[in-house]
């Protein structure tokens, strides 16, 4: 009987506990990050969740060999799906995307990581992307090697 019966403070500490359980619950279940997401982050998010937001590229974009490098970190020696592979080479694409003149510029380990995916599939349709992305990745670091016009 006596649990039937609870006073006023009980009532609303109990109301309290559970309003802020949720409110702590809620970043959780929508999957949305409670703190500030790295490049690394985003990369992860992009290969094994297949979603992209628009603010990716400002993270993602212009760091170069950097972005291979973490894409290294974030697959691991984890097999990849062609449509995981069709991300490898958008994230690769961000990366050196106006790529400026500097030790992340030369694509080391973007070119190495390019072999693997080239390595790890038959499917021609993606082979050809894969060299389309190792062409783009050529063609940029040339660009960023050029000296800038003199005004």
């Amino acid at each position: 009987m006596a649990l039937m019966f609870q006073h006023r403070g009980e009532k609303v500490r109990s109301r309290t506990i559970l309003i802020v359980s949720f409110l702590c619950l809620v970043p959780v279940a929508t999957g949305q990050p409670q703190g500030t997401l790295t490049a690394e982050d985003v990369i992860r998010r992009m290969i094994y969740q297949g979603i992209t937001e628009g603010h990716d590229d400002i993270l993602v974009g212009g760091t170069g060999d950097v972005a291979a490098v973490m894409v290294t970190k974030v697959v691991g020696g984890n097999t990849l799906s062609p449509s995981q592979i069709d991300i490898v080479l958008a994230v690769l694409n961000m990366a050196f995307v106006d790529e400026t003149p500097g030790p992340n510029a030369e694509p080391r380990t973007a070119l190495f990581v390019l072999r693997q995916l080239d390595l790890s599939t038959n499917n021609e349709q993606l082979r050809g992307r894969i060299a389309q992305t190792r062409k783009y990745i050529g063609d940029e670091f040339s660009k960023s090697q050029k000296p800038l016009p003199q005004l």
